[in-house]
C-alpha cells in the first residue's frame, strides 16, 4: 500500500502572510522566573542545564521580538503562569501536586522581567498544563473577537502543546513560532515540531510572526 506523504508535510507560514492584529492573540506560556532558571530546569543534570542555558538565550529574545510586535500593532497579549494557591496544592491537578512550585504572584512564579506584563495585557493563572483548562481563556478570546492564536513559551512538548490541542478544539487557527518555544530536550524538539506542523498549527519563525502581525518586512 502506497502512502501519500504529501499530507504529512509540515505547514509553514508564507513570507507574505498577514495576521490581523484585531483578530490575533499571543499566548506566552509559563515564562516565570523559576521556570526560566536553567539549574532548576536541569534537575541536577549538568547536560540538561547546559541545554536550557543555551536555548533560553535564544528563546527569550525571540519571544520578546514577537511580544514587541504585538504591542506595536495592538494585538492581544496573554501571559499564562502556573503555580499554586495552597501549601499542598490540593486545588491543582493531581500530577502537579508535590512539585517544587511556589505560590501565585510570588517572585519565583511571576513572569521574567524581559517579558513582564504591561497594562491591558491579560494574565491567566492555571493549575494544570493547558492554558485553557479551567481558566476561561477561550471565553475571553472569543469575546475579544480572536480567530488566530500564536503559542509561545514552554515546554513545547507539554504545556504549550497541551494548550495548542485545546486551542484547536475551541476553533482557533494556530501558529507555532519554532524559535520562541522552549523544549525539554533536543529529542523532544525534533519530535514535536514536525508533528505540530503536520497536524495542528502553522510553523513559523519569530521574525515571520512579527512581520505578519505588523505588516512590516524585516530588513535583511
Amino acid at each position: 500500500m502506497l502512502i501519500d506523504t504529501a499530507q504529512f508535510k509540515p505547514k509553514h507560514l508564507a513570507d507574505d502572510a498577514t495576521l490581523p492584529p484585531e483578530q490575533t492573540a499571543l499566548i506566552i506560556v509559563d515564562m516565570m522566573r523559576r521556570f526560566c532558571d536553567p539549574s532548576w530546569l536541569g534537575s541536577g543534570s549538568k547536560e540538561s542545564e547546559r541545554w536550557f542555558t543555551s536555548e533560553l538565550q535564544t528563546v527569550i529574545p525571540n519571544l520578546r521580538s514577537i511580544l514587541d510586535a504585538f504591542r506595536a500593532s495592538g494585538g492581544l497579549v496573554v501571559h499564562v503562569v502556573n503555580a499554586k494557591w495552597t501549601a499542598d496544592a490540593r486545588e491543582a491537578v493531581p500530577y502537579q501536586r508535590g512539585r517544587d512550585y511556589d505560590y501565585f504572584d510570588s517572585h519565583a512564579m511571576s513572569v521574567i522581567d524581559e517579558l513582564a506584563p504591561q497594562r491591558e495585557e491579560i494574565v491567566v493563572r492555571k493549575l494544570t498544563s493547558s492554558a485553557f483548562t479551567g481558566t476561561g481563556l477561550d471565553y475571553m478570546l472569543n469575546n475579544a473577537g480572536i480567530k488566530n492564536v500564536v503559542l509561545t513559551g514552554q515546554y513545547g512538548g507539554a504545556c504549550v502543546f497541551y494548550s495548542l490541542i485545546q486551542s484547536r478544539e475551541f476553533g482557533f487557527t494556530n501558529y507555532w513560532p519554532c524559535d520562541a518555544i522552549l523544549h525539554a530536550s533536543a529529542l523532544d524538539q525534533a519530535m514535536i515540531t514536525p508533528l505540530v506542523g503536520t497536524r495542528w498549527a502553522t510553523l513559523a519563525s519569530s521574525a515571520q510572526v512579527a512581520q505578519a502581525i505588523t505588516g512590516q518586512r524585516a530588513l535583511a
